[in-house]
């Protein structure tokens, strides 16, 4: 595994964070059901983006296990 993939898989699992915080804040302080659903959709987009980078990132740990 190179130092930068695994950095990048960090830095999107943190990216991710943030967007789900801002998503269950929007929810929780807004009314308009425009900007619900537009929460909703970067609730759902950023709940795709940590799993699939936590996911990357077990298996760059892994594959880089096997090659030491």
């Amino acid at each position: 595994m190179t130092p930068a993939c695994r950095q990048y898989c960090i830095d999107a699992i943190h990216l991710s964070e943030k967007l789900l915080k801002l998503a269950h804040d929007g929810h929780s302080d807004c009314d308009d059901d425009r900007c619900l659903v537009l929460f909703g959709i970067i609730l759902d987009t950023a709940s795709k983006i940590r799993m699939e980078s936590e996911k990357r990132l077990k298996n760059l740990e892994v594959e880089s296990g096997r090659h030491v």
